[in-house]
């Protein structure tokens, strides 16, 4: 595979800034009703944040932490939807800026901390947090490590929500050099399927109460991204140049092709017996 044109090989903050003008700044999947659904994107992606929210549950007053927060949209709306207590981290300081930013924008500065730090050792004590939101930063970490952390900050029996791009097969001596540009693109660790991330959440001590598989509502997504990739194609090689519009448009459309989507999965700190017992993988 040959590696990224771009002048700072590897790097997920140049992508980023390309990928924001076409998939907006949540960076994350959206949600539509189904293929005749033409939500913008960047209104399926508030709608998935609204999903995702939902299903943290927080209340006014608690303390929910947000890992790898990105530009801070969801851990601004659990503010403005909750009234809860946010601590937001990520290792990019451009991103906690506009995080920043966006609260004040909102007016829930005084509700949402952002703070640059790593999610594998993390300064809180143990027990910290009422609530934990995961939203699509796993591919980012190994998930054994990522997840043992969570649970040492979250409090006995508080809420996990982890909403993550998973596979629908496994990873092949075929399939593994069509997920390498991908994988470097956005500095992907892994991608799992459904199933192994509810057993590396259980094999952490957590009771899992729900795994929702969102593909049929997320799978539009990566056909709306390339759409936007060729509308604008010729603005975006001007600022960027053609070979890195062109290889990023690639590696997205070859992704697309992947059995993948995405997997919502809801949890509760080990205060109790895990609840997964009943619970189908989908």
């Amino acid at each position: 595979m040959p590696s990224t044109p771009c002048p700072t090989t590897g790097s997920y903050d140049y992508l980023a800034s390309l990928t924001e003008k076409v998939g907006g700044l949540d960076l994350h999947y959206g949600y539509w009703s189904g293929p005749d659904d033409d939500t913008p994107i960047e209104e399926a992606t508030d709608r998935l944040t609204g999903v995702v929210v939902d299903r943290l549950d927080a209340r006014a007053g608690e303390l929910v932490l947000d890992v790898g927060c990105g530009n801070g949209r969801p851990a601004v709306t659990v503010a403005e939807r909750t009234g809860a207590r946010v601590t937001a981290i990520d290792v990019d300081e451009r991103a906690l800026e506009r995080g920043r930013a966006w609260a004040r924008e909102r007016g829930v500065e005084p509700l949402v901390s952002f703070e640059r730090c790593d999610a594998l050792a993390m300064p809180y004590p143990d027990g910290a947090f009422d609530a934990v939101l995961v939203f699509e930063s796993t591919p980012h970490f190994a998930p054994e490590p990522l997840f043992a952390e969570l649970v040492r900050v979250l409090r006995p029996g508080g809420r996990l929500v982890v909403e993550a791009p998973c596979l629908h097969v496994p990873v092949t001596g075929e399939l593994r050099p069509r997920l390498a540009a991908y994988f470097e693109m956005f500095q992907v660790h892994s991608i799992e399927q459904a199933g192994t991330y509810v057993e590396i959440l259980r094999a952490a001590g957590l009771g899992v109460d729900a795994v929702e598989d969102l593909t049929e509502y997320t799978e539009p997504f990566y056909r709306r991204i390339l759409e936007r990739l060729d509308t604008h194609r010729a603005e975006l090689a001007a600022e960027y140049g053609a070979g890195t519009v062109a290889w990023i448009r690639d590696g997205i459309a070859d992704w697309a092709t992947i059995p993948s989507g995405s997997v919502l999965i809801t949890a509760r700190g080990p205060d109790r017996p895990a609840s997964a017992d009943g619970v189908e993988v989908p």
